[in-house]
């Protein structure tokens, strides 16, 4: 609902390697796909932040879940009702991977340790590699850019990279 792929892809200067971004309807989602799936290796889907109809089909279409989490309380508890609430429910009809992002971090904050904390007791997967509060990365989405493209020097860039690899490790 939100647009976000596709207002950054709107953004991306015409400079820069193509990426498709397109919004396909909810009810038929899995379906929808097949031609992409035999057109393109790797399809990210963007089902927004909210148990939704959107997040359901999201869920059911994927191979690999992503959840990206904020280090707090709210988010913490909405992470918990989606797995409990669309996660769950689909890894009953058919085999999902995946794993928590932590994002946004502000290094050595209480939170950040507490949340840590909780999912280790929560059992959930979670990436090692946490992604930090950079103003790079909201540069380079307003810019339609990566943040590897917009500043591949930057701190922002190297943890993103190192975030890739590890995701590389997991699919592979």
């Amino acid at each position: 609902p939100q647009h976000t792929a596709l207002d950054w892809r709107a953004d991306r200067p015409n400079d820069q390697p193509l990426l498709q971004a397109i919004r396909l309807p909810v009810r038929n989602l899995h379906q929808e796909l097949e031609p992409f799936r035999r057109k393109y290796e790797v399809i990210i889907i963007d089902g927004g932040g909210r148990i939704t109809a959107t997040a359901r089909a999201a869920v059911m279409a994927s191979d690999f879940i992503i959840v990206p989490i904020l280090p707090s309380k709210p988010d913490l508890l909405s992470t918990q009702d989606f797995f409990r609430e669309v996660i769950n429910e689909v890894t009953a009809v058919k085999d999902i991977q995946g794993a928590i992002l932590i994002n946004q971090v502000q290094t050595g904050t209480l939170i950040n340790r507490e949340v840590r904390e909780h999912l280790k007791e929560l059992h959930y997967p979670v990436f090692d590699t946490v992604l930090h509060l950079y103003v790079a990365y909201k540069e380079a989405m307003a810019a339609g850019l990566s943040v590897i493209e917009y500043d591949p020097k930057s701190k922002a860039a190297q943890e993103m990279a190192a975030f890739f690899h590890e995701l590389e490790e997991v699919l592979n």
